[in-house]
């Protein structure tokens, strides 16, 4: 949608409304300049580290085996925002 209709905020007040309820949990706003800036595995890295609540800097397409076994049982709740 347009921007500066609201969208951003809505979806902030939802992710503190309900973000508790989850294992893990992640807002990233602006991923579009973000991921043009530094890339797609830059975001990701910072997706994951929130979602591990570790500094994680894997820098490379493929997710090792042991993030993945970290989270494969956990519930997480993502949002992504501006991204298109």
């Amino acid at each position: 949608g347009m921007g500066g209709i609201g969208k951003t905020t809505i979806a902030g007040a939802v992710f503190n409304q309900i973000s508790s309820q989850f294992e893990g949990y992640c807002f990233s706003i602006n991923v579009r300049e973000e991921s043009e800036k530094y890339g797609l595995v830059h975001i990701r890295d910072q997706v994951l580290s929130q979602l591990l609540e570790e500094n994680l800097k894997i820098g490379t397409p493929v997710i090792p085996q042991y993030i993945q076994r970290r989270l494969q049982r956990k519930k997480v709740f993502i949002v992504l925002d501006d991204v298109w």
